[in-house]
């Protein structure tokens, strides 16, 4: 049953199985002690878990310094912006002329 969904997705499954088999390779093959094999697995974990909460730090951070700017400048112009732009410009041009 636990087999039967492990392939469903085959490459999890195999990928799986083959880091086990690489682990217990190591243990019985080689003559690694299994308390130094969870010392170094413990170890990954660790760092792992400060990689990602490193990278949830700063993908925050960058997040609080996208949106701050959004706040300065407008979203979007509309038709009616450009409109008012256009006749204040017209506006300063003819004053420009008459001085």
């Amino acid at each position: 049953m636990i087999f039967r969904r492990l392939f469903k997705h085959r490459g999890l499954g195999v990928n799986l199985i083959a880091g086990f088999s690489f682990l217990m390779l190591a243990v019985y093959g080689w003559g690694l002690d299994w308390e130094d094999l969870g010392g170094y697995l413990l170890v990954i974990l660790i760092v792992l878990v400060g990689l990602i909460g490193l990278a949830a730090l700063l993908g925050w951070l960058l997040r609080k310094f996208m949106s701050r700017g959004e706040n300065t400048y407008p979203a979007a112009t509309t038709k009616n912006d450009e409109e008012h732009d256009e006749k204040e410009q017209n506006n300063e041009e003819q004053q420009t002329k008459r001085d």
